[in-house]
Parts: structure tokens; C-alpha cells; sequence
């Protein structure tokens, strides 16, 4: 899954440190116990050009801060989301290496070098990168969405249904006085992806009505149509017998 939010996040924070210092043609980074400078100018304009949608140049832009000064954990992180909204997956993952290499404490990191390769079928190397992700934020429902999908690969359904679980309950914030019975802020899609994800472990795990129940959600709650796979599956799927609780 590619997780477009975290590139606006990213590029804010950074946003927010260059308006206090336009002033001055450098701009002085702190990360960890290191202390360099980058060029103000072309820091801004990778900024701008990003914003603008214009990812090929904003692309060129960040090259050109990281090439002056390489040891900068969130520009790589940076570049590296720009290379994944263009899915060009690869090249993004060395960015994601790389800031995960330079700075090992954001969870951000992890997790989208995580999700890359899971893209890529590395599974294994997926697994350890959100693992970490979920150790440093526990309570990032994307990481369990992801460690979800890797469990689901290496065929351990036990694991992937627990953090399918914890991704649904993570993310659903209920509310009892909306009509969907979800707080405003929640994005259905989302959640339906999600929902999606945990109704597949449970078929995988031959739990045919757990399944179905995930289903009417998905369809009810979040109005979202089935995908053609899950709604095969359950049509295929042998009816619960009568009386029984699933």
C-alpha cells in the first residue's frame, strides 16, 4: 500500500523549520547529536516544486540539497516518497534505506521502507522494517495494516489476523451519534481497505461467518463495494449452517 499521507506530514515539518530562517541563505539542520547546513534556497524550492505537483523537478531539487549534504535523514525520506508517488519503488527504497541507516528512531521511516518491500515481494525484509515501525509507534494503524499483509504472505494467519485486528480497532473510532456510527474524521475507504485485509485472514483461516460479518461492514458502514476476489470467495463459500454462531 502506498501511504501518500506521510509525504505531506514530512514536507511540513520541514516547511515550518525554513519560514523561521528565510532570512538566511543556509539552513542549519539538527539531527541527533550531528549538526550541518543546507542551501536555504534550493531546500525551499524542492519544498515548492513538491507542493506544486511537479515531482520530476522537485525530485532534481532534492538531489541537488542531499548532494551537498547526504547525511540528511528526512531530506532522503523525502526524496524517497517523491520516487514512490511516482512508483518508481526501487530507487525509493534505497531513499528509505538510506534514512533509516541515518536516523533508526522514526517510526515514519520503517514504515515506508517497510511497505516498499512489500511492494517488491521481499517479504522478509518487509516483516523486519514494520515490525520495528509498530515498536517505535504501537499505535500506527498503517503498521499493522502492513504487518497484516506480510504475515498474510508468508502464509502465518494467526499473526496476520491479530494485526488486521489491531489495525480495524485502531483506526474505527466509533461514535454512536453518527449515522455510520464512525467519528467524522474517519476515512471510510480506509477502513474498508482494512476491513478488507481482516476478512481475508479469516477466510484463509476457513472462518467463512467471521468473514461475512467483515463483509456487511465493509458494504454498510464504510459503503464500499466488495472487490470481485473477496465477494467470489464468500459466494463460493460453503452457507452457515442454521443456529450457528460462527
Amino acid at each position: 500500500m502506498r501511504n501518500y499521507g506521510k509525504l505531506g506530514l514530512a514536507l511540513a515539518v520541514a516547511a515550518a523549520a525554513v519560514f523561521a530562517n528565510a532570512c538566511s541563505s543556509t539552513r542549519t539542520i539538527k539531527q541527533g547529536n550531528l549538526e550541518f547546513s543546507i542551501k536555504q534556497d534550493k531546500y525551499i524550492e524542492a519544498l515548492a516544486l513538491a507542493d506544486d505537483g511537479q515531482f520530476f523537478e522537485a525530485i532534481q531539487a532534492w538531489k541537488e540539497v542531499l548532494d551537498d549534504e547526504p547525511r540528511w535523514a528526512m531530506g532522503q525520506f523525502n526524496l524517497g516518497q517523491l520516487y514512490d508517488r511516482l512508483n518508481l519503488i526501487p530507487e525509493a527504497t534505497e531513499r528509505y534505506e538510506l534514512a533509516v541507516k541515518l536516523d533508526a528512531e522514526q517510526a515514519a521511516y520503517h514504515l515506508n521502507l517497510g511497505t516498499a518491500y512489500l511492494r517488491q515481494g521481499l517479504t522478509m525484509q518487509a516483516l523486519a522494517a514494520l515490525k520495528a515501525a509498530a515498536e517505535k509507534d504501537p499505535y500506527n494503524h498503517l503498521a499493522h495494516y502492513n504487518l497484516a499483509g506480510a504475515y498474510m504472505a508468508l502464509s502465518d494467519h494467526d499473526n496476520a489476523l491479530l494485526h488486521a485486528d489491531v489495525a480495524v480497532d485502531l483506526y474505527a473510532r466509533p461514535d454512536a451519534k453518527t449515522e455510520s456510527l464512525l467519528s467524522e474524521g474517519v476515512d471510510r475507504q480506509m477502513l474498508g481497505r482494512m476491513l478488507v485485509r481482516q476478512a481475508e485472514c479469516h477466510i484463509a483461516r476457513g472462518e467463512m461467518e467471521k468473514a461475512r460479518q467483515c463483509a456487511d461492514r465493509i458494504e454498510r458502514q464504510c459503503r464500499v463495494k466488495l472487490p470481485a476476489s473477496l465477494s467470489d470467495a464468500l459466494a463460493t463459500a460453503p452457507a452457515p449452517e442454521e443456529g450457528s454462531g460462527g
